[in-house]
């Protein structure tokens, strides 16, 4: 009976040496009571979907690459669905991603208000949803939406642009995006703010409301002019956001506009387009200045001293590296829209002769 009793007692002394073994070995416990090792191969891997709203335009290609980056970097799936832009097509893509089961959308939407309803179908079905670069509806259902800070980004450019234009007239054409998108409205805002601010002394507040006042008699009746400021917009032309139809565009406004001595543009890639109209059109000393991108063609022109005056910052990597961040939170601590502000602002800044030079980098993807 001893020896029998013995051999049991040295069989769980065997057994529990093993299993402490088994503990150093894998799966032990670091001060914060978290498992490392082997346990951290089996973290769960998500799903995320990007509704692209198109890649007719180099930032849309780096955006999309930059997101592909950072969410395979996480051990994560990524899937890209290209609308074209196209409404329909947006909606169809949105609904693949909520019928195959992804963990997260991200979404970059064609029409502030025509991607509520796609929006509203993946949140009621669980799918958290966080906006990027153009801002749905302030109704629409969104975790946050991360861009840069047009206004404030539209705003510091302006003020460059009336300090360089001195004491001369401002006789200007615009070139914008898309209508309908709010942020071609924030940054064509944020333009006029700034060079009103500039040339006539008020304070930031009275411009931002003359601004929204010039813009809107822009809208309606397709120029402005401001008084005290002396500054016009003589004409707005739609570029659709690319160097392609920016071309066509600006050689549209050149006919009725052959007295401007200003460009503004709502991104860089539509005022590349409309230099080349200039050029065409044999015109000279036509300043440019753009409220966004901080494309790498555009930082090369203002470095060098062109009539490429500035531009504002709209940086893909940083929007996505931001996204990620807020996606981490949403997916692993279980982060929601009450923990953000509806809308998630990249820093503003203003590429000048200045910094240009600092920041261009000539094998940037963008």
């Amino acid at each position: 009976m001893k020896g029998k009793m013995k051999k049991l007692l040295s069989i769980l002394v065997m057994a529990a040496m093993v299993m402490a073994l088994a503990g150093c070995a894998g799966g032990s416990k670091g001060g914060d009571g978290k498992d490392s090792g082997a346990d951290k191969e089996t973290k769960k891997s998500f799903k995320v979907g990007y509704a692209n709203k198109t890649l007719n335009n180099p930032y849309f290609v780096a955006l999309d690459a930059a997101l592909k980056e950072d969410v395979e970097a996480l051990g994560w799936e990524y899937a890209s669905l290209n609308a074209d832009e196209n409404i329909d097509k947006e909606m169809e893509n949105m609904e693949t991603f909520v019928s195959q089961g992804y963990d997260l959308i991200i979404i970059n939407p064609i029409d502030s208000e025509a991607c509520l309803q796609s929006i509203s179908n993946a949140a009621n079905a669980g799918i958290p949803v966080i906006a990027v670069d153009n801002a749905p509806d302030s109704s629409a259902e969104c975790v946050t939406i991360v861009c840069s800070d047009n206004e404030r980004n539209g705003r510091a450019v302006g003020l460059y642009v009336g300090e360089s234009f001195g004491e001369e007239p401002i006789i200007s054409v615009l070139l914008s995006g898309v209508k309908g998108a709010v942020v071609s409205q924030e940054r064509r805002t944020g333009l006029i703010c700034g060079i009103i601010e500039q040339r006539t002394g008020c304070s930031e507040d009275d411009a931002w409301k003359q601004a929204r006042e010039m813009e809107q008699t822009l809208i309606d009746t397709g120029k402005a002019y401001h008084e005290e400021a002396d500054f016009a917009i003589n004409g707005q032309g739609w570029g659709n956001w690319t160097a392609d139809e920016g071309l066509p565009a600006m050689e549209d406004l050149l006919v009725a506009n052959k007295d401007i001595n200003l460009v503004l543009g709502e991104n860089d890639n539509m005022l590349l387009g409309a230099m080349t109209a200039i050029e065409n059109a044999g015109m000279s000393g036509i300043k440019l200045a753009a409220a966004a991108d901080g494309q790498k063609e555009a930082l090369k022109l203002i470095a060098d001293g062109t009539d490429y005056l500035a531009t504002g910052d709209n940086s893909p990597t940083t929007v996505s590296a931001m996204t990620l961040e807020i996606a981490v939170d949403v997916l692993e601590n279980g982060k929601t829209a009450d923990d953000y502000e509806e809308v998630t602002r990249t820093p503003p800044l203003c590429y000048t002769v200045d910094n240009a030079g600092e920041y261009y980098n000539a094998d940037a993807a963008f």
